[in-house]
């Protein structure tokens, strides 16, 4: 990494579930002068949903569950084209006709099925932090969209904790930019940077997510500690990553 990421090697809060956003939102929430709290240790770990099959029985190949065509592609050097933003709360979700997602479940929010390339790998991962502003929504994108494991029943366990307290507290947050870290037909792994404005500058956090190509869609793996990708952080600017947001598509 390049020395404008502030990393945090030790056992901290950085170390959470990638995708509860909890190193996306105490970092922006400090600075914005909020509290968040923090989950204790030890809670009861929820069981979740049956998911069809584990992350070493994922598979590759096959096309999109809802039928997108998009395939191919091992690199992404610049913002996916075809992008519409949809308010959701206080952020913007992109969506591709192209490259997904090409399902939204009316009754849950939980945004699915996306296209085998690094654009729909890109996607896939946006959208699922992004899920992380709502705490009904993140518990069922976790359940629906998480590849069986200890690290899934963790992160159910502390996203209800947020549902049953009624934790509300959101910070108007923006897709800012991403990298691509690795990628093959069946694996990927994308970092993605959210920012948001404290009234004198942009405060950016940076997450990154593994993902497996499975039974047509992306689907997201965690370690068994909850953990997720390689990279969670704060930076201090854009420099080395594509810029990506509302504004330029």
């Amino acid at each position: 990494m390049t020395d404008h990421f502030e990393a945090d090697n030790d056992k901290s809060w950085w170390a959470g579930p990638w995708f509860l956003v909890s190193a996306v939102l105490v970092a922006l929430l400090v600075v914005l002068g909020l509290v968040l709290w923090l989950w204790p240790d030890g809670q009861k770990q929820l069981q979740s949903q049956p998911a069809p099959a584990t992350a070493a029985e994922a598979s590759s190949g096959g096309e999109s569950v809802c039928g997108l065509s998009a395939i191919g592609g091992t690199t992404l050097t610049k913002a996916p084209k075809d992008v519409e933003w949809e308010a959701l709360g206080a952020i913007y979700a992109p969506a591709s006709k192209k490259h997904g997602p090409g399902a939204v479940d009316e009754s849950t929010g939980v945004r699915s099925c996306y296209s085998q390339t690094p654009e729909g790998a890109l996607l896939a991962s946006t959208n699922m932090l992004i899920s992380g502003n709502d705490p009904q929504v993140l518990l069922d994108t976790i359940e629906a969209r998480v590849m069986e494991g200890p690290g899934k029943n963790i992160a159910i366990g502390q996203a209800q904790q947020r549902v049953s307290g009624n934790d509300t507290a959101t910070v108007p947050l923006e897709v800012a930019g991403f990298r691509l870290l690795s990628y093959t037909d069946d694996k990927a792994t994308v970092e993605v940077v959210l920012a948001a404005d404290d009234g004198t500058e942009k405060v950016y956090t940076t997450t990154a997510t593994d993902m497996v190509w499975y039974e047509g869609d992306w689907r997201f793996l965690l370690q068994d500690d909850g953990s997720g990708g390689p990279v969670s952080g704060q930076i201090s600017d854009l420099s080395g990553y594509i810029l990506w947001n509302p504004d330029n598509g």
